[in-house]
């Protein structure tokens, strides 16, 4: 057999197996039609192969799916290979809704791709079934409301626009103590699920009582991303008897566990803080190490071969090895420093601070090159470590103006907003240089992680701002990208006694 006749043949048997397939494989146009399509299609969509044949697959599917769908094909390609992955709905011949979960694989031919396509309306519909009958809700880190079943909707009587990134104290009655919250908030952040009555209010301000249950969702790197909650309404079962007691005892259980879990918190931070302070120290030592390991090889090798070098050479290279130990030295000086806060608390007047802060950066807002919005509560006050939180947002306003430079941006903007609730100071802070790719959007805060050249960054700015937030200022830090812009979120809890 020839080579020829080899590669028939390979392709005759490659085609028997697509043909054969579970999975719907097929191959279309940037314009979607279906230049190919093996057997298992016919089942999925209830038509005939003919009816198939050069059909635009975007013509099958609901009006909601199809402008998702065709972003992937118009997306620009940075390698060779271009891979994405979409789930959506189609009718079929019947008009029975399917749900496919669709993988898009460019081929060399760039105007053509390979779509692999699964079956998946048994799994969305047990997520319906769910979406339906279940009261649940997600947060973001910071306690705002990202996803909410249709049952929650209906049950609380609030349209979704009303509740997607509002604090989920929203839907608590203000019969709560704040301390509830706090004990909510130590239970997430130590890793622990969290049970317990909690009484309710739906649009209309009516009270209701639910049985809450909330705990961690992890994303592939085993990094907390949010949180999830699942209420159950239990209003027919508390009396008003029983509610002065539930409350007086969520008071008195919530003190008392606040004390355990911030020694666990505590403790967990240590560690974390041990092991990531072990990363940078190992990151920072490398290199003297390998330099006096060199040094001290040459001196070695020298005597050796039996040529001694001179008292002037050997003592040049003790100098350098003895330099070297020295920084080493400093090195674990300048981490132990960092591990502290800089100074006591004292007290922060917000307009003051951000003041200090435009100061910084005169040159870039007098030739107009940067606009700062900040929106803040000009007479609010209350303690921290006032020069921490500055070496925070200077780092994030360095890092923007560095991404706008990179990035080539123009119209420059970096907007501030702070608010104050149940306990919380929040700041958004969002600029429109470019955004982050999603596929490093995890990485932004790990130490020595960088997307600049070697020469302009070593990665440490965000990993300090978070390091200062989690450690110093017992708050969070996190980052989204959408639409080309970056928002960093923070949160940083403050004794609302001590807020002026």
């Amino acid at each position: 057999m020839n080579e020829i006749e080899k590669l028939q043949r390979n392709n005759q048997e490659l085609q028997e197996i697509i043909n054969n397939s579970w999975d719907g494989i097929g191959i279309i146009d940037y314009d979607t039609n279906l230049v190919y399509l093996n057997n298992a299609f016919v089942p999925m969509l209830g038509f005939d192969k003919n009816e198939l044949k050069n059909k635009p697959f975007i013509d099958l599917m609901e009006e909601e799916y199809k402008k998702p769908f065709l972003k992937l094909l118009k997306k620009d390609f940075e390698e060779n290979k271009y891979k994405a992955e979409i789930d959506i709905a189609c009718l079929r011949k019947d008009n029975q809704k399917i749900f496919l979960k669709v993988t898009i694989s460019s081929m060399l031919n760039r105007n053509l791709f390979v779509i692999n396509t699964k079956d998946i309306t048994s799994n969305i519909s047990d997520e319906q079934i769910i979406d339906d009958f279940v009261l649940s809700m997600h947060t973001d880190l910071h306690g705002h409301i990202t996803k909410i079943s249709k049952a929650f909707l209906e049950f609380f009587s609030f349209d979704k626009k009303s509740l997607i990134g509002e604090h989920y104290s929203k839907i608590i009655h203000e019969d709560i103590d704040p301390i509830v919250f706090k004990n909510i908030n130590k239970s997430l952040l130590t890793f622990q699920e969290y049970s317990g009555k909690i009484k309710g209010k739906n649009s209309l301000n009516e009270a209701i009582w639910l049985n809450m249950k909330a705990k961690a969702i992890f994303n592939k790197y085993g990094d907390i991303t949010g949180y999830t909650y699942l209420l159950f309404d239990i209003t027919s079962d508390v009396t008003s008897k029983d509610e002065l007691s539930i409350l007086s005892k969520q008071v008195e259980t919530s003190k008392k566990e606040i004390d355990i879990k911030n020694k666990l918190l505590q403790e967990q931070s240590k560690l974390s803080i041990m092991n990531e302070t072990l990363q940078r120290l190992s990151h920072e030592w490398r290199q003297p190490l390998n330099f006096i390991s060199i040094q001290a090889q040459k001196l070695e090798l020298e005597y050796s071969i039996g040529n001694e070098p001179s008292i002037d050479d050997t003592l040049d290279v003790l100098d350098n090895i003895k330099e070297e130990a020295n920084n080493l030295s400093n090195t674990i000086e300048r981490f132990s420093e960092f591990l502290k806060p800089s100074v006591k608390k004292k007290e922060i007047n917000l307009q003051n601070f951000f003041d200090n802060i435009k100061d910084s950066y005169t040159k870039e807002l007098d030739n107009s090159s940067l606009e700062l919005s900040i929106q803040i509560e000009k007479n609010l006050s209350f303690l921290s470590y006032e020069e921490d939180l500055k070496t925070v947002f200077l780092n994030i306003i360095k890092n923007s103006i560095e991404n706008f430079d990179k990035n080539n941006i123009s119209n420059r903007k970096i907007d501030i907003i702070q608010s104050f609730e149940n306990g919380k100071l929040y700041f958004n802070i969002c600029d429109n240089a470019g955004g982050i790719d999603d596929s490093i959007l995890n990485k932004i805060f790990e130490p020595y992680f960088s997307t600049k050249e070697e020469k302009n960054g070593v990665g440490l700015g965000l990993y300090i701002c978070k390091m200062i937030i989690n450690l110093h200022l017992d708050g969070i830090i996190t980052a989204t990208s959408e639409n080309k812009n970056t928002i960093i979120k923070i949160s940083i809890p403050i004794e609302e006694d001590l807020i002026k």
